[in-house]
């Protein structure tokens, strides 16, 4: 980090405590918080290809205090209630599934007996395969088989990759976050193959949550899991028929794993269009969420139900926490 970015940083956690010393209105708000990953490593969770949507265990435990100093931690369906207590009430929600949220995260839920709702990727619940951006940073990033990685993409039509250094340091991460951007705009269903592919071809592990263990979450009390679709493809440049399939199966999916799983469908789409909107009715939805957006209100569309993402460097300072809260009026 430059010298500018320690001073926006350090800015921002103050202005962060000095907000929270004012005692900024929290009585009646209601909140839902969106995670993704937890991984065992802090510092493999602060790099720049990671940062956005991994924590590390001491930046989750950060964020658990941080919360409870300040808020309740409630389920879902308690956070969509109208409330006049004191204090704010915070839902955790993770999205994909990761196996990462049941070996790292939910001991420390279960630890501290805080509610989290987890929606998955249904198709792939144990199966060997792995989210695209993932298996590609990744791999790029650990030297595995680089030059594999080049051809399978350059094979696909994507764009080729950076040149990895011989030591890969935090340049080269913020390089790969780039160039995974710059992957978001190609074809869904084009990363899912190639993801896919080259998941194969480098015998990775699977990313996804196992039937089991998410039976067992269940069981224990507070965890519940909701439809995330069933491949980590965004929903909005498919066809109306494919996006269908998506909220469908993926729902029918975790009817048949669940014994009470979520009405509430999470899009893999930020900012859900009004056209997904539409088909998420058209598929039996009332209650979706979206992966941005601020505290709740009651003018809120429940097909679009906002959500304020959490990423590793807000998580682990509490000045800086409370200062991205407020910041979404």
């Amino acid at each position: 980090m430059n010298g500018f970015g320690l001073a926006r940083d350090l800015a921002q956690r103050l202005r962060g405590h000095w907000r929270r010393s004012l005692a900024e209105p929290l009585r009646g708000r209601s909140a839902i918080l969106v995670l993704h990953r937890v991984l065992a490593d802090e510092r493999a969770a602060s790099l720049p290809h990671r940062a956005p949507y991994c924590l590390g265990p001491e930046s989750f435990h950060h964020l658990l205090m941080s919360l409870m100093d300040v808020a309740r931690i409630v389920s879902l369906e308690t956070a969509l209630k109208p409330h006049r207590d004191p204090r704010a009430c915070i839902a955790l929600t993770f999205d994909d599934g990761w196996r990462d949220n049941a070996e790292v995260a939910a001991p420390v839920l279960d630890h501290y007996a805080l509610p989290a709702s987890i929606f998955v990727t249904t198709g792939l619940l144990g199966k060997p395969r792995g989210f695209w951006w993932e298996v590609i940073a990744e791999s790029l990033w650990t030297h595995r088989h680089p030059n594999l990685v080049r051809d399978v993409l350059g094979d696909a039509g994507l764009p080729l990759p950076p040149r990895p250094p011989p030591y890969p340091d935090e340049d080269y991460s913020q390089a790969l976050l780039d160039y995974l951007g710059q992957l978001q705009t190609a074809c869904p269903l084009t990363l899912n193959r190639v993801g896919e592919e080259l998941h194969h071809l480098l015998d990775l592990p699977p990313h996804g949550i196992d039937p089991f263990t998410l039976r067992r979450l269940e069981h224990g009390g507070l965890i519940r899991f909701g439809a995330h679709g069933v491949l980590p493809e965004a929903l909005e440049p498919l066809s109306d028929e494919r996006i269908c399939w998506h909220i469908r199966h993926s729902r029918h999916d975790l009817k048949r794993l669940c014994r009470e799983p979520l009405d509430a469908f999470a899009y893999p789409d930020i900012r859900p269009s009004p056209r997904l909107r539409r088909l998420a009715l058209r598929c039996g939805v009332q209650l979706a969420l979206a992966g941005t957006g601020g505290w709740l209100s009651h003018r809120d569309d429940p097909l679009a139900i906002p959500r304020i993402p959490i990423s590793q460097p807000v998580a682990q300072s509490p000045g800086r926490l409370y200062d991205w809260l407020l910041g979404y009026q």
